[in-house]
């Protein structure tokens, strides 16, 4: 009975943290709340999504600490030249790397974007990368990078790629 105790604890332990189909849901509409968040414009909404210290590096390279930094950069952006602008989520791929933390790849589109002076921009593709983890209420990201695509690369066009981004090119 003694050796079989602390199996029994090991295991009733892994199966109480394991990650749940409810998780996995939820984590996926991780990309789905931050479109619909952009879509109203509000920078606030969309940092709520966000861990108190989190870091998100943008497309352009800026590395924002902190949801307050997220929350002031999106408002400012997204009410200025993305304020027309859609954020689509095209493809979503969830890897659990713990439990209580999990990886969320997720292809999108936006359209609708201004550059500084007014004028219009094609639209454009990306692949964002967030770190999620789970708190007490729900799951938070911690960490994230965006990025936009560049031009098409013939090296790994014989490559099976998890997500493939749609030809940038006009």
């Amino acid at each position: 009975m003694k050796f079989w105790l602390p199996v029994l604890i090991l295991f009733s332990c892994t199966f109480a943290n394991a990650q749940t189909k409810s998780d996995e849901e939820t984590v996926r509409t991780l990309p789905r709340a931050f479109c619909a968040a952009w879509a109203k414009h509000d920078g606030h909404e969309l940092s709520a999504m966000m861990a108190e210290d989190v870091d998100f590096v943008t497309v352009r390279g800026v590395w924002l600490q902190g949801r307050a930094n997220f929350e002031k950069y999106h408002s400012r952006l997204l009410t200025g030249r993305f304020r027309d602008a859609t954020n689509t989520p095209l493809e979503i791929r969830v890897r659990f790397l713990r439990p209580d933390e999990a990886v969320v790849h997720w292809s999108w589109v936006i359209e609708g974007e201004n550059s500084a002076d007014g004028s219009s921009q094609p639209k454009r593709f990306g692949i964002m990368t967030m770190v999620a983890r789970k708190t007490d209420k729900d799951w938070k990201v911690i960490v994230a990078q965006n990025t936009n695509a560049g031009p098409s690369v013939t090296e790994a066009d014989d490559i099976d790629l998890p997500i493939r981004l749609p030809n940038a090119t006009p």
